[in-house]
């Protein structure tokens, strides 16, 4: 078990951030987005940096703080739904030179329903730099027991290898204050990207593919940023097929350079709305990933 899913207590987290749940975090299964969890992650990640180094929003646009997310992961536990409050422990599990690893867990009232992670990169205009001393003395304060989750794989870089391709043109709403397309947005791109493969193998029905069909866990890695304006190519296939479940992984590319990575694990078989079991397994078969 990795130490996200070990810590399951609120006690545990030395950080307790009250969290609404909005009615735009839902997605069309009536439950809580995966990419809604990942802006609920920056949200907490930005409340604490604030409170414990200063890093508000007049010192990251000087410049004088400037924290890039290298990667984000989420895991969903139990249905999340509209009604009620949540609650988001967040603790440090590593503190590295330049870099620095965040853990998360949901809670509504005590049950955990999702956990996840972050990592965060402190960056120059030359590139990574070496944490400074007070943000290294108030990462210390959020110290909590375990290691970070071990990375998933990132050696899918040739864009050929993937089957499934969908081109997405940026658009200005998904810029951030850093003048680069947004975190939780880039998840949301590959949120569709499935959805897409899933709209293909289903024949488009009306109303978008079937609920049971999305990710219960999400991570991505963001390896270059990406602005405004532009058109990028996201590409899909499946890594592994078993008895429940699928696994896949995704390619963000900027013509053949490789700028951002994801897995995503999910079930393949759904039901309609009429109740009738869907399997996908077979009408995913054609997607694996290729050898080139």
């Amino acid at each position: 078990m990795t130490s996200t899913q070990l810590r399951l207590d609120p006690a545990s987290f030395p950080v307790l951030v009250e969290h609404p749940a909005r009615y735009s975090d839902l997605d069309p299964s009536r439950r809580i987005g995966r990419d809604a969890l990942v802006r609920w992650f920056e949200d907490a990640r930005v409340t604490v940096e604030q409170d414990a180094f200063g890093a508000d929003l007049g010192t990251r646009l000087r410049g004088e703080m400037r924290l890039l997310l290298a990667s984000v992961r989420v895991d969903v536990l139990a249905p999340l739904r509209v009604a009620g409050r949540y609650r988001i422990g967040l603790g440090v599990t590593r503190i590295g030179t330049s870099s620095f690893t965040y853990s998360y867990a949901v809670f509504a009232g005590d049950e955990c329903v999702a956990t996840g992670e972050s990592v965060s990169v402190h960056a120059t205009g030359e590139g990574p730099a070496p944490l400074p001393d007070a943000v290294r003395a108030a990462l210390e304060v959020l110290r909590v027991a375990g290691e970070p989750s071990p990375r998933p794989e990132r050696d899918l870089p040739v864009r050929e290898a993937y089957p499934f391709r969908l081109d997405i043109r940026t658009r200005f709403g998904d810029i951030d204050t850093n003048r680069h397309v947004n975190n939780v947005a880039l998840a949301g791109w590959y949120l569709d990207a499935l959805a897409e493969l899933h709209l293909d193998v289903l024949g488009y029905p009306t109303g978008g593919p079937l609920d049971g069909l999305s990710p219960s866990s999400l991570s991505v890695q963001y390896l270059d940023e990406v602005h405004y304006p532009g058109i990028y190519q996201l590409r899909v296939g499946v890594l592994e097929l078993d008895d429940d479940s699928v696994r896949y992984a995704c390619g963000l590319f900027d013509g053949p350079r490789c700028i951002g990575v994801a897995q995503a694990r999910g079930a393949h078989l759904a039901h309609s709305g009429d109740g009738d079991p869907v399997e996908l397994a077979a009408a995913l078969e054609p997607f694996r990933m290729r050898s080139v």
